[in-house]
């Protein structure tokens, strides 16, 4: 398994391909479709994100000693940042969670 630094060069590296703007909202478009899906039984009001304009639900089941998140969302864009997210951070320890400081959206833009 990759690093979590590892994946987020990965990210940051995918959009430096991209000029414009556009280019990159059609990238996390596409993120969004490739977000592995939620089992239905979770979108609930017990797993919707209080406070986001867009509804998103996230489940995180704990697996040998690690955190594996699922999510859904109802605005396509949305469902492409929780990608971003998801991809960097399922799989991991809650240390190494706690202990990520994200820098990598900066770096995205």
């Amino acid at each position: 398994m990759s690093t979590m630094k590892d994946i987020e060069q990965e990210l940051v590296s995918e959009f430096e391909l991209f000029d414009d703007w556009m280019d990159k909202y059609n990238y996390i478009i596409e993120l969004g479709k490739e977000l592995p899906m939620i089992d239905p039984q979770y979108k609930t009001p017990e797993y919707l994100i209080e406070g986001c304009q867009s509804q998103v639900w996230l489940h995180a089941d704990f697996v040998d000693g690690n955190i594996l998140f699922t999510a859904d969302s109802d605005a396509i864009i949305t469902k492409g940042i929780v990608n971003l997210l998801i991809r960097v951070l399922s799989g991991r320890t809650p240390q190494e969670i706690i202990d990520n400081d994200l820098s990598y959206l900066d770096a995205i833009g």
